[in-house]
This record gives structure tokens, C-alpha cells and sequence, in this order.
């Protein structure tokens, strides 16, 4: 079992930046943080001072490099979590977008099966990417109105039979649903009692259908500003919708894809007021993600196109996911927003970690396991480490440590 010591790192805590600290993993946990000084005995690892944070997890990714977890292949899904592996996520959901009711239903079969495996792995077969939280359904149970880059030909009600076709095949770690849809209500009741976390999205849900989501399950917000109702007037009345329910939820988490294209600093501003501590950023990363301007990929039932630095959905009238990697999006906050290098962090690690209820992610602390990324200053990732086995170690700094 290897056992070394990350040392010479700026250290990144929730509430600050320590340069005096150890991290001593053994195995794929974190033994032990401690000051450095303190030592005895363990290799060392030195970091250089670069930053290291706990592994970063992406709650909302579909793909990336070409391949994408709609794909109906274990294969595609190793290639998609190892190259999330290369922007220091070291745990991501399988974002799955609105497909045939049978296909979605597959692939929650698909990654029951895959976990399973994930669970056998050995030295001699070890894992090559990033780790699998679960499956994240975003769709079909969307409105039509906030459909995006989903094909409205395949969004359905979410009667009862649908939502256990779906739950047959295996419960989801996340469902994005519109719960002003009839049957919404009691789909969040079932879900969220079979353990989903259940988040409004691609919804027009406000005033008593959203409390009464809420009351219902719903403890989560998909991405800020992208198919969300916004304020209306019915005559002098203005009205808020989905987008100011969000913002002025208590309690609720949310997510924000922080690319430089989906939202401007301004909004990202708002959202980083409103909901201190309950934000997450998240790349929703589609099979473009790391490909060049041109490149075409196929999320869900569309085929979709790299344009400008983002993907587009047929004909450009919508934004089809990003095409940045989540490590990218923590330096786009920390120069846009100004934004502590703790507080972009946390967005990308306690959080989110918090959101599945997962504590031992997420966090520099003894017993967590040792899911661990390096940055430079400006978040450019330098390793990634999941399960205390290096997975990117661009400065050979692994070398010679036991």
C-alpha cells in the first residue's frame, strides 16, 4: 500500500491558504494533515507551491473529448471520465441528456453495471479516470418552452409508468425535472424517496408549483439562467419566475457553468451574492469539450457543433453545453469575479460534495479518500490523483516518492 506525503503545496482549506502543511495519503485515503514539520519517516512529495486542492467534482458533465456518457458503451464512458481526469476532476456524474425513455432507462443499467466493476478494481487493473458518482437525468421530463439544446420530440410527462421504467432500471443520483408538469409533483416525491436528489430545471416552475416542489423533494437548482422562467408582468404585476425563486431560495443549492460563454461576470456575480456557500459551478462539458472550433458532436438526439469556444445546438439558437473542462472555470472566477482562491474551490469541492451527501469527498481531511488535484496560478491542473494513484502528473513530480 503506498504511503507519501504531499508537502511544499499552498494548501487549500475552506477558509484559507496554509504553505506549512503535510498531506500524508495511504492507500486511497488521506491519512493525515499535519504540519509539515512535523514528518517522520514518509516520502515526500514536493508541490512545488502549487496549489493543492481536493479533487474536483463535476455534479453536470455530459462528455468530453469527442466521447459522451449518452453513449451506450462502458468503453465511452472510461474515455469521458479519463479525460475529465485531465481538468482535476477526479468524480463526476454521468449527465445523461433527454433520449427514448428506453435508451435512458439503459443506460442506468449500464452504469449500475459499470460502478459494479469500478468496485473490483485492483493494482493490476486499476482505474484510469475520474470516478462515477451516479447518473444524472437531465430529461425528459422538461418543459417544452425551456427545452434548449434538448429535442422537444422526445420530452415526456412524468406519469407514473415512465417514472418507474426509469427507477426499474436503476435510481439516479440526480433528476433534472420540470415539476410544474402534470404528474411533476409526485415524480419529485418518487424519486427523492428512492434517494435522487431531485433539481428543478428546463422548468417555468414558480410561486405555489415551486414551494410545493420544494415541500415535495426538490433541494436542488440546474444551472442558473439556462432554461429558467424569468420575471413576466401581468399588468402592473410583475411576477418572478423559476430564475428569482432560485435566487431568492433558502436552502436550495445551485449550479452555475462559469465558461465565459453561458453567463457574463455580472450574472455569475449575482448568483455568487444570492446563495453564499450554496453554489456550485459546474461545466456541463459535452462530448466537445477539449475539441477545436468545427468539431461536431452529438448530444442526447442532436447533433451539435464547437462554435466560438462553447457548443451550439442546431441552426445556433441555443447553447448545447460547454466546451470547458471544470478546472478552466475556477480561474475564469478567480479573474473575472475576484473571487478567493477558497471560494472557487469550495464551488468545485465541498459543495458539491455536499449536494450527494458525500462526506468523504470533497475535503482535505483525515479519512477522506485521496482524490486530489495540483494548480498553477492561474488553474492550469499539474495532477490530478484519485484514490491516492496519480492519474496526471505533468512535472514528473511523483518521481522517486514511494
Amino acid at each position: 500500500m503506498a504511503r507519501y506525503a504531499m508537502t511544499g503545496a499552498r494548501v487549500v482549506l475552506p477558509e484559507e491558504i496554509r504553505e506549512d502543511l503535510a498531506v500524508v495519503v495511504s492507500g486511497d485515503r488521506i491519512e493525515a494533515v499535519l504540519p509539515a514539520a512535523a514528518l517522520d519517516g514518509v516520502p515526500r512529495v514536493d508541490a512545488g507551491g502549487r496549489y493543492l486542492t481536493p479533487g474536483l467534482i463535476d455534479l453536470h458533465t455530459h462528455g468530453a473529448a469527442g466521447h459522451g456518457f449518452d453513449q451506450g458503451e462502458a468503453a465511452a464512458w472510461a474515455a469521458v471520465l479519463a479525460a475529465q481526469a485531465r481538468f482535476g476532476v477526479t468524480a463526476a456524474q454521468a449527465s445523461l441528456a433527454t433520449a427514448p425513455l428506453a435508451d435512458m432507462a439503459d443506460r442506468l443499467a449500464l452504469a449500475r453495471t459499470f460502478a459494479e466493476r469500478d468496485a473490483r478494481r485492483t493494482e493490476e487493473a486499476p482505474r484510469a479516470g475520474a470516478r462515477l458518482l451516479g447518473v444524472h437525468l437531465e430529461g425528459p421530463f422538461l418543459a417544452p418552452e425551456q427545452a434548449g439544446a434538448h429535442d422537444p420530440g422526445l420530452l415526456l410527462r412524468p406519469s407514473g409508468e415512465a417514472v418507474g421504467t426509469l427507477l426499474a432500471a436503476g435510481t439516479p443520483s440526480m433528476i433534472t425535472l420540470a415539476p410544474e408538469l402534470p404528474g411533476g409533483i409526485e415524480a419529485v416525491r418518487r424519486f427523492a424517496a428512492a434517494g435522487s436528489v431531485v433539481a428543478a430545471g428546463h422548468s417555468q416552475a414558480a410561486g405555489d408549483v415551486f414551494a410545493a416542489a420544494v415541500a415535495a423533494g426538490v433541494t436542488h437548482l440546474t444551472h442558473l439562467w439556462s432554461g429558467q422562467s424569468a420575471l413576466t408582468r401581468q399588468g402592473p404585476w410583475r411576477v418572478p419566475g423559476l430564475l428569482e425563486e432560485s435566487l431568492a431560495s433558502d436552502g436550495l443549492t445551485a449550479e452555475v457553468i462559469a465558461d465565459g460563454r453561458h453567463l457574463p461576470p455580472q450574472l455569475l456575480r449575482i448568483a455568487a451574492r444570492c446563495l453564499p456557500g450554496r453554489l456550485c459551478v459546474v461545466s456541463d462539458a459535452t462530448p466537445g469539450a477539449g475539441l477545436p472550433d468545427g468539431s461536431p458532436y452529438r448530444l442526447g438526439a442532436l447533433d451539435c457543433v464547437v462554435r466560438d469556444g462553447v457548443g451550439m445546438s442546431p441552426g445556433g439558437a441555443a447553447f448545447a453545453g460547454s466546451t470547458t473542462g471544470l478546472g478552466p472555470m475556477l480561474g475564469h472566477l478567480r479573474r473575472e469575479l475576484g473571487m478567493s482562491v477558497p471560494e472557487v474551490v469550495a464551488m468545485a469541492t465541498v459543495t458539491p460534495a455536499r449536494v450527494l451527501g458525500r462526506r468523504d469527498l470533497g475535503a482535505l481531511r483525515a479519512g477522506c479518500l485521496a482524490d486530489l488535484a495540483l494548480f498553477d496560478d492561474d488553474f492550469g491542473v499539474r495532477a490530478t490523483i484519485v484514490g491516492g494513484r496519480w492519474l496526471l502528473d505533468e512535472d514528473g513530480l511523483r518521481e522517486g516518492a514511494a
